[in-house]
């Protein structure tokens, strides 16, 4: 029934663990770890794995010994809930939410779960309560609730960190500005003036976010008052902002002295990361002086009692993991067809679509009108526009009719949740004859549907999605509808031959071209996105 693990030592469960997860969100984590590399304030997001999994290791020393009694019934309930929860959500929430999913970077909130669950199948519940604070640091990796901070967030840290450099500069004229921009510092050199702009990654904001997680995780492995904890994080933050504002300052020193070169393609890429671990070793050096001190491991106690659980059989625990994670993290690694729409940290990569412009090849457009009616429903920064295709006689995707597309444009994602086009359908009283779902691209579902005016004795077909897009720096989403009238009547060629069969077989052939030219459109979207 199982193998009773009395001379396996502890780390080598606990490595099995870490492979489980690593496996089951494979993907997930190493999109975490190319975040690293990237010039975003979220870079930082990588680490709380790593510092999750140090948290687990001082919990466990900490832990005083506890009787070897254990309820395999009730760690087996929790763990195969908590396992499962995690499973639902990466399997069904990306179906709900499309493109959105991967903006949101859903997959790492479901993680904690999946963690929580195979800790309570490997080691009991008694231990996953123990570890509820490491486990729930993972929610920390998850990047959709620091939009605040990388959005208008950004620019007023951003603009406290010029007006800083510029009083510094009043001081020490290494740099000057102009009138127009303080984020634009210009540094001589050499009888030539070359500019330095200050953007949202030179102003320290991933040094921000990065010791909010390393002093948040410190806070939980030092003694003391809550209040003196607090000070001292909002000391170090102001320390680390001080120390990026001297680390520019020598970046224009470097500059004056010795050049453009030198300064960007030196200095510059390792400065930020010495300047910030200055930052954090200083600040470890200070722990005392807040009237605090870091905890004690727990002592008295045997090195084979500290590698003992008292969960002894895990052979099938961990068959159940390994089955598990196996499923998971093939489910995991599909999620690679959604960074040609957002980045591996949640932001959009899309531009606006543009309507005035035709996006297929060897096909017309041309502008209908806009719908102001669309603002009660979308908001009142929302856009509604239209437009027509016709194709010519060289194109490979053919079709006898006029097809219409509308782009909806808003702020507001829920109100496309609110307004779905089935139930606007249904509403009307239209009789619904088929619906299908079909992959366009990068991740994209779209949605078919066909139905009928009875009154008008009129069939209609459309395909929708929606994702989102970069505007001036923020994200907004758009829902396109191609939609064409009376489409069992037109001739089509090029159609998408892995479609299915439409319920309503008479509305096939325009299923299947309609799918073919959302494709067009998703790749010409994507590569027009990429180009700028």
């Amino acid at each position: 029934m199982g193998t009773t693990l009395r001379n396996v030592p502890l780390p080598f469960r606990a490595l099995a663990v870490l492979a489980v997860i690593a496996v089951a969100y494979n993907y997930s984590l190493l999109t975490l770890a190319r975040g690293l590399s990237l010039q975003t304030p979220l870079a930082y997001l990588a680490l709380v794995p790593v510092i999750s999994i140090a948290l687990a290791w001082v919990r466990v020393a900490r832990e005083p010994i506890g009787p070897p009694i254990h309820d395999r019934q009730v760690d087996y309930i929790v763990g195969v809930a908590l396992v499962f929860s995690a499973g639902v959500i990466s399997l069904v929430v990306p179906i709900t939410l499309t493109s959105r999913f991967w903006l949101y970077r859903v997959d790492l909130l479901s993680l904690p779960l999946f963690v929580a669950g195979i800790v309570a199948l490997v080691y009991g519940v008694r231990r996953l309560w123990a570890l509820r604070v490491p486990i729930a640091f993972l929610f920390l990796a998850w990047p959709l609730p620091y939009a605040p901070l990388v959005g208008d967030g950004m620019q007023l840290f951003t603009d406290l960190t010029a007006s800083a450099l510029t009083l510094v500069n009043h001081v020490i004229p290494l740099a000057t500005t102009t009138g127009g921009d303080e984020a634009v510092f210009f540094i001589r050199h050499a009888g030539f003036a070359f500019p330095l702009s200050v953007g949202a990654a030179c102003a320290g904001v991933n040094s921000l976010v990065g010791f909010i997680l390393i002093g948040g995780a410190l806070s939980y492995v030092v003694d003391g008052p809550w209040m003196r904890r607090i000070l001292w994080l909002f000391t170090g933050l102001v320390v680390v902002w001080l120390l990026n504002v001297a680390r520019i300052e020598l970046i224009f020193f470097v500059g004056a002295l010795y050049g453009k070169e030198i300064a960007l393609d030196v200095l510059h890429p390792i400065a930020g990361l010495i300047a910030f671990n200055i930052g954090v070793f200083a600040m470890l050096l200070t722990v005392s002086r807040f009237g605090l001190r870091f905890v004690r491991l727990s002592a008295g106690r045997s090195e084979a009692s500290q590698l003992r659980s008292p969960v002894r059989r895990v052979r099938a625990a961990l068959v159940l993991g390994v089955v598990a994670a196996l499923s998971l993290g093939v489910l995991n690694a599909s999620f690679a067809k959604y960074e040609e729409i957002a980045t591996p940290l949640g932001q959009a990569l899309l531009v606006p679509f543009d309507i005035r412009a035709a996006q297929l090849a060897d096909w017309q457009s041309g502008f209908v009108a806009s719908n102001p009616t669309g603002k009660q429903y979308f908001g009142q920064s929302s856009t509604w526009d239209r437009l027509q295709y016709t194709s010519t006689a060289g194109s490979k995707l053919q079709s006898s009719l006029p097809v219409y597309v509308d782009v909806i444009t808003t702020d507001d994602a829920g109100s496309f949740a609110a307004y779905g086009l089935q139930a606007c359908y249904a509403f009307h009283g239209y009789q619904i004859e088929s619906t299908t779902v079909a992959d366009i691209g990068a991740g994209v579902q779209g949605q078919v549907i066909d139905y009928r005016n009875a009154r008008l004795r009129a069939d209609w077909s459309a395909l929708w999605w929606e994702w989102p897009y970069q505007e001036k720096g923020a994200t907004r989403y758009e829902r396109i509808v191609i939609f064409v009238a009376s489409g069992p009547r037109g001739v089509y060629a090029g159609g998408a031959t892995d479609v299915p069969a439409a319920e309503n077989t008479r509305f096939t052939s325009t299923d299947r071209f309609l799918v073919a030219m959302a494709r067009g459109l998703v790749a010409s979207q994507i590569k027009r996105s990429a180009s700028s």
